[in-house]
C-alpha cells in the first residue's frame, strides 16, 4: 500500500538501488557543488520523490548513511529517518521538530537543510 509520499536523496544511501523498489513520481538533479561526503567531496544530489508504505520507509532507513536523512509525509504526519533513528513530527507544529533537527545537527547536517519540506 502506498500511503506516504517522500523525498530520498540517492547519495544518502549505501545502496541507492533501493529506490527502484519505490514508486518514483518525480526526480531532480541539483547543480554541482553539493557536499556528498565528510571528506570534502562535492557533486550533484539525485533527489527522488516517491510514494511508499511504512515498510518501504523502514527499508530506506536500513540503507541510510550517517549524516543524511529522508523524510516522508501523509496528512499532518511527517516521518524523518536517519541511519539510527526515526522521528514522527506534526507538519504544522514546529515544536515537534526539535528532536529531529537536533539529531540532524549532531550528525553534521547543516541546520538550513533540516526543513523537511512537503509538497
Amino acid at each position: 500500500m502506498t500511503e506516504f509520499r517522500g523525498v530520498v536523496i540517492a547519495e544518502g544511501l549505501d545502496d541507492p538501488t533501493v529506490i527502484n523498489e519505490l514508486s518514483v513520481y518525480k526526480a531532480e538533479i541539483t547543480k554541482d557543488g553539493m557536499a556528498i561526503d565528510y571528506e570534502g567531496h562535492f557533486g550533484r544530489w539525485h533527489a527522488y520523490y516517491v510514494r511508499c508504505s511504512k515498510d518501504d520507509i523502514n527499508q530506506v532507513q536500513s540503507h541510510m548513511r550517517k549524516g543524511w536523512y529522508a523524510h516522508f509525509w501523509k496528512g499532518d504526519k511527517i516521518i524523518v529517518v536517519f541511519n539510527d533513528l526515526q522521528f514522527e513530527l506534526a507538519r504544522d507544529d514546529r515544536s515537534t521538530w526539535r528532536d529531529a533537527v537536533a539529531h540532524g545537527i549532531s550528525q553534521g547536517i547543516p541546520r538550513d537543510e533540516l526543513d523537511f519540506s512537503t509538497d
